[in-house]
């Protein structure tokens, strides 16, 4: 699909933009079944080390992961942390109808930047609710000179109720980098989010983005943003993928490069996928590199990364 020019007069004027109905349910009927199988799996091998004693298998793709976080807290986040890059994520990632609408915004040459997120925003689950940052924050100093679009798309409707995104509408236009705070030094909650103090946020009006299955939300890495509570019953699946150019920082040099998606230079270019979405950026962050399976304790849900030191 091809943004109109009032599209991407309003991407670079806002720092976001809404589309709407760029996927078909039916086509994102893969990646769900998918994330599906990643439930299961994790179930199984939480019942296999004496974890849990339920299944849950009667349950649904929206209440599955409650049930699992509920009889082991911190499922949800082993989900999150995976890290390992399935077929169809990755399919959706490189679809034609993303990178014709990155291509208007970067040109022609396109890397996947090697942040990329599933995430499971579980009813009532406090590690679920970020609150505002910038994405760049989370990423070496310099890396928010290179533009890197994101594209966050809800698996299902996504409203106020179950814990949409909010932008703060052409919070980007200084350029800079906003200071960043450490959540997990609140002793009320451990975190491994950043937030922007309020006093510290530009002004500018707060849009809540609602959003039916099929909508894609682009982002500025430099707008700030948030996702709200989930005070639904059923969980907020969404994930949440980034590009750039080729030969710019990228910001996580010595944990992963990025992927070449796209390259007039060869127009019969494809993905190796391979190797790239196999290795975990989540394992090599927090030290456990090619031994994430191996560990003593696979059910070890912290989370960690340069970001830490950063903002320490």
């Amino acid at each position: 699909m091809r943004l109109s020019e009032a599209q991407l007069k309003q991407y670079d004027a806002d720092g976001f933009l809404i589309v709407h109905d760029l996927f078909k349910a039916e086509e994102l009927k893969g990646l769900q079944d998918e994330i599906d199988g990643l439930v299961d799996d994790l179930a199984r091998r939480l019942q296999g080390a004496g974890k849990i004693t339920n299944l849950h298998a009667d349950k649904s793709f929206y209440y599955r992961l409650t049930a699992l976080e509920r009889d082991f807290p911190g499922a949800a986040v082993l989900i999150h942390i995976g890290g390992i890059l399935k077929p169809q994520l990755a399919a959706l990632w490189s679809s034609p109808k993303l990178l014709e609408m990155i291509e208007q915004i970067l040109g022609p040459e396109i890397m996947g930047h090697p942040v990329w997120n599933l995430r499971s925003k579980a009813p009532s689950h406090v590690l679920s609710t970020v609150p505002w940052h910038q994405d760049t924050a989370y990423l070496a100093a310099g890396a928010e000179h290179t533009f890197q679009p994101t594209a966050w798309i809800p698996l299902i409707d996504a409203d106020s109720e179950n814990g949409t995104i909010q932008v703060l509408k052409g919070g980007h236009k200084s350029g800079k980098v906003f200071q960043h705070q450490l959540e997990n030094k609140k002793a009320s909650k451990a975190s491994w989010y950043l937030y922007i103090e309020d006093a510290d946020l530009p002004p500018g009006e707060i849009v809540t983005c609602n959003m039916p299955l099929g909508s894609v939300l682009l982002l500025n890495q430099l707008v700030p943003h948030r996702s709200t509570e989930n005070r639904s019953d059923r969980i907020r699946w969404s994930v949440d993928l980034r590009w750039q150019r080729p030969g710019e920082p990228h910001g996580l040099e010595g944990v992963k490069d990025p992927i070449l998606m796209r390259t007039a230079k060869d127009p019969s270019y494809t993905i190796d996928w391979e190797a790239w979405a196999k290795t975990s950026r989540n394992a090599i962050e927090i030290g456990r590199a090619d031994k994430a399976m191996e560990m003593k304790d696979e059910f070890n849900a912290m989370v960690s990364g340069p970001w830490m030191d950063r903002w320490r």
